[in-house]
């Protein structure tokens, strides 16, 4: 994933909106399949993203009692909206970023199911920290790290279901 995602210098709300729309080709499925997973991230990394719609930043985006594609439907326009509004008010051109920025979310503004606090505001880092906050990931030999006891074992990656996928996303923005 973060080699698919260090491979683009397309911003991060773009990627988000077109993966977004091209969610919608999947929402009936249960589950998706690892490969079918890096497939439909690599399809949305070119794929042409629909224009981000004012409107969005008005929507009650909470989560409550929904599950399945709808979350993560929700989750991603919530984000694109906090990236859109991050933009507009020049926080995004912050040199402060590596510590984590705040979403203004202006007033009018509807609720959503994220947090303000974003620390991954690239494509690279975005799926890179998604992949560690679901599954897991870093080894403490991949950075030369001193440890006290050995990594964990490898194990084989499953199907991602939607609630994974609402997991993935969230954590993609909030993992450090």
């Amino acid at each position: 994933m973060s080699r698919l995602g260090s491979s683009t210098r397309r911003p991060l709300e773009e990627f988000l909106r077109a993966w977004w729309a091209s969610g919608y080709d999947l929402s009936d499925s249960k589950s998706v399949e690892p490969s079918s997973l890096l497939s439909w991230v690599s399809d949305a990394l070119t794929a042409p993203a629909p224009p981000f719609e004012r409107y969005w930043a008005r929507e009650d985006l909470e989560l409550s009692e929904l599950d399945g594609f709808t979350a993560w439907s929700r989750v991603i326009r919530a984000q694109v909206c906090d990236l859109s509004e991050m933009t507009a008010a020049g926080v995004l051109r912050s040199q402060d970023s590596y510590l984590g920025l705040d979403a203004p979310r202006p007033p009018g503004t509807g609720r959503r199911p994220t947090p303000r606090r974003w620390f991954n505001l690239d494509v690279g880092s975005y799926l890179e920290s998604g992949v560690m906050a679901t599954v897991g990931g870093w080894r403490p030999e991949f950075e030369d790290a001193l440890v006290d006891e050995p990594p964990a074992e490898p194990f084989e990656i499953g199907p991602f279901d939607w609630t994974d996928l609402t997991k993935f996303v969230l954590g993609a923005q909030t993992h450090q």
